[in-house]
């Protein structure tokens, strides 16, 4: 087994594609502007990853290079680059005429928050999943694990019984360093507004 990498500038070198120069900083906005406004969504440019299978597939083309791409959508999508760029323009406008109202006030307000607020919810998420299952089942009987205990693998306890709150990205064995303690293990997801967890009541019995 060989093990390799490739550049990225590489992999353009190779397709044929050209790497577009812009203001700095513009990137990063536009590739905002573009999402907020869903300006290359499937109605204006097709679904792309696809629509390159179906080209790549087409039997009838005499080539396959980025050119021969470039021509291939622009047939079947004669609008679609002006539907994007018009949809992502006024979204982009609307973030220039926001982002001119910003104060330094409000980038402190907005330092704080990522600080003491956003990052301490990520890493207490526990914390809150723990008193959410107390409450649903109705014990009081609760806490977080002591230094001790989380070097045992134990996040925290609920009516006595020891439970780990896992991210579902996270192996999901239960296993503990004390291998005599049974564990609950409980799996997470975050969505875009809410934290999803599923968990049986039997086990904090």
């Amino acid at each position: 087994m060989v093990k390799s990498k490739i550049k990225f500038n590489d992999v353009s070198f190779a397709n044929g594609t050209q790497k577009i120069q812009l203001p700095k900083y513009s990137s990063q906005v536009i590739n905002l502007a573009n999402g907020y406004s869903k300006a290359t969504r499937p109605a204006n440019v097709g679904q792309v990853s696809e629509d390159i299978k179906t080209f790549r597939d087409d039997e009838t083309l005499t080539g396959y290079t980025n050119q021969d791409w470039i021509n291939w959508h622009k047939n079947k999508y004669p609008e679609g680059i002006q539907k994007a760029t018009d949809a992502a323009w006024d979204m982009f406008q609307k973030m220039v005429q926001s982002l001119n109202t910003v104060t330094k006030e409000d980038i402190q307000k907005w330092e704080e928050d990522f600080v003491f607020s956003k990052t301490y919810d990520g890493l207490m998420v526990q914390n809150a999943i723990i008193k959410k299952i107390a409450e649903e089942i109705n014990t009081q009987n609760y806490r977080l694990a002591s230094p001790e205990e989380e070097r045992q693998g134990i996040d925290g306890y609920i009516n006595d019984h020891p439970v780990q709150i896992k991210s579902d990205t996270y192996d999901r064995t239960g296993r503990l360093h004390n291998e005599e303690m049974q564990c609950a293990v409980i799996s997470y997801k975050k969505g875009n507004k809410t934290i999803i967890f599923d968990y049986n009541p039997e086990d904090f019995q």
